[in-house]
């Protein structure tokens, strides 16, 4: 029960911090949050309404839900499925659901199928934007990611001691293992 309060402690405290924000912004800050605590990742979510003797109206409880609903057998195939042979191919193999998600699947194809040993955050963007998704700051997104302790993306260099300059980057061994399981070629 107290879990649950702390939360809604830690809610009310965010939305006042938040309140003064336009819709825009809020968006963005919750967006960034959610990439930067990768809570979306695989987990099923439930809302599930629990009482609280402590608060007088009923209190959304998020649930993950780990298991598998119901698993179809799998059907060996007669040969391996091929490679992907368009950024659109294999984005939609991977099927990336959060911001820096969708960036390290754009780098993944820039390093693998382009041959870049390292790219920039336009070139991620620009490949993105040829698919219809938008990002709203690739850049922040890419630096809330190398704040994390095992970030999937590494920066390589870095033009002038400004905020604005230029970073080049590329995959870490967590951002090639992302895709690569989501494609199933991953293998521990």
């Amino acid at each position: 029960m107290s879990d649950v309060l702390n939360e809604l402690a830690i809610i009310d405290s965010i939305a006042r911090t938040l309140r003064p924000l336009s819709k825009g912004e809020q968006r963005r800050v919750v967006s960034w949050l959610a990439d930067y605590f990768d809570i979306y990742e695989e987990d099923d979510i439930t809302i599930e309404t629990v009482s609280v003797a402590d608060v007088d109206e009923p209190v959304a409880e998020v649930v993950f839900d780990t298991e598998d609903d119901e698993v179809e057998p799998e059907v060996e195939a007669e040969a391996a499925e091929p490679a992907p042979t368009t950024f659109e191919g294999l984005y939609e193999l991977v099927a990336p659901k959060t911001a820096i998600q969708k960036i390290v699947t754009s780098a993944y194809w820039l390093e693998t199928e382009e041959g870049q040993d390292s790219w920039t955050s336009f070139k991620a963007n620009k490949l993105l934007k040829s698919l219809g998704v938008k990002i709203s700051s690739v850049s922040g997104t890419l630096a809330i990611e190398g704040k994390k302790d095992d970030p999937k993306v590494e920066v390589l260099d870095k033009s002038g001691d400004s905020m604005q300059g230029r970073k080049t980057f590329r995959l870490s061994d967590a951002g090639r293992e992302f895709v690569e399981d989501r494609l199933g070629l991953w293998e521990e």
